[in-house]
């Protein structure tokens, strides 16, 4: 069980900053802060702050909140833990609250098309976009990843500062072939998500990183091999210590002993792959079958990755496991990140015979109070139903 430390709340501080150029603009003291994190996905942030407040009366709340244009960062006693871009904002006049939504840099690339730089012609010749393609042929796919935010980067006004920090020792040595044509207006943002998630795809997950030269903070997009997580060993959260409270959702309806991957192509023309494993009918399941569309693929071996992956993971009734954390107790909000691994041990009425399991971390909640104290909810990788 974890030991007693300090419970002194940490200090919260939210920066705003101009998306184009990262010029740190002024700090706002944003209130009901709740922001997330999520393993291959875009994370939030919401909050508001008074116009009353006298720390707001030397800058312009307008443009500070300018959706698009500027971005919040969170420090948490001083350390860069989350970045995004403003999208919405909501003033009250009779509050006089203004209330922000954020997403972070992942929502960006969801703005973004996987195209090259536009041809002159393609202003004139509306034909000119759908012969466009981009292509990558037996490349490592960290490499295609980084490939893709380099690709944004180069059309005007397209580069928002992403470092890509590639995984040890360069790559996972997994190669992809992958393809996007003009005519299919792929969003990069769902290219990187499909990339993650065939089978040994590599995790992803934008973040923000130590301050650089000029104290802002910096922005980065973490690549796994094909992993994120910390070295070393696991987190402990222990029921009744620093684990405070859980759920535990069980779900059967999304089982599949055989899966199907429908891709490119019409009617008898479709491309589709199917994955299937026998091996819980010598255990008493019965067959059970599921369909995902991947209508831009049309890479064969792509295609049987992705049946692959979806047939793996729902292959018994699963858990998707949220756990309510303190804080403040070690780990701290601080001390872990998107695909750590954890050692959950939970006795108790539901569990009576006790659980002492492994987990990984894909979503992390924070709900920051006015006093600076966190309640932090973990969503964990979904669970074999037989992990009891």
């Amino acid at each position: 069980m974890a030991a007693l430390h300090s419970l002194t709340p940490p200090v919260h501080t939210y920066l705003v900053a101009d998306l184009v150029t990262n010029r740190t603009l002024a700090e706002i003291p944003l209130t009901g802060v709740r922001y997330s994190k999520r393993l291959n996905d875009s994370g939030q942030l919401s909050g508001t702050f008074p116009l009353g407040d006298p720390r707001v009366r030397s800058i312009d709340p307008y443009d500070l909140t300018t959706p698009v244009r500027r971005v919040v960062y969170v420090l948490r006693d001083a350390t860069p833990i989350w970045g995004g871009l403003v999208w919405t904002r909501r003033y009250d006049s009779a509050s006089q609250r203004v209330t922000i939504g954020c997403g972070d840099f992942w929502s960006y690339f969801d703005h973004r098309k996987v195209l090259p730089r536009l041809p002159p012609a393609a202003y004139r010749d509306p034909r000119v976009i759908a012969a466009l393609r981009v292509a990558w042929t037996n490349t490592e796919q960290s490499r295609i990843v980084g490939e893709l935010i380099a690709l944004t980067a180069r059309h005007d006004a397209g580069d928002i500062g992403i470092t890509v920090v590639p995984p040890p020792g360069g790559g996972s040595g997994t190669v992809r072939d992958r393809a996007y044509a003009g005519y299919q207006n792929a969003d990069v943002g769902d290219a990187l998500r499909k990339l993650s998630a065939v089978a040994d795809g590599p995790d992803l997950a934008f973040d923000v990183g130590p301050a650089d030269a000029h104290g802002r903070p910096t922005r980065r997009l973490l690549v796994g091999g094909p992993r994120l997580g910390q070295q070393g060993s696991a987190h402990v959260w222990e029921y009744g210590g620093n684990l405070v409270g859980y759920t535990w959702p069980s779900d059967g309806s999304r089982m599949a002993t055989r899966a199907f991957a429908a891709g490119d192509g019409i009617e008898a023309g479709t491309l589709i792959a199917v994955s299937e494993d026998p091996e819980p009918y010598r255990n008493g399941w019965p067959l059970l079958e599921s369909e995902h569309g991947y209508s831009s693929v049309t890479d064969p071996a792509q295609l049987r990755s992705h049946a692959a992956s979806d047939q793996r993971v729902a292959r018994l009734p699963v858990v998707l496991p949220t756990l309510a954390i303190h804080g403040g107790l070690p780990p701290t909000t601080a001390d872990f990140g998107l695909g750590d691994d954890a050692r959950v041990i939970i006795e108790d009425a539901f569990h009576t015979t006790g659980i002492d399991t492994a987990m990984r971390i894909v979503g992390i909640d924070v709900s920051v109070g006015d006093g600076g104290d966190e309640a932090v909810t973990l969503t964990m990788n979904p669970l074999l139903e037989d992990v009891a």
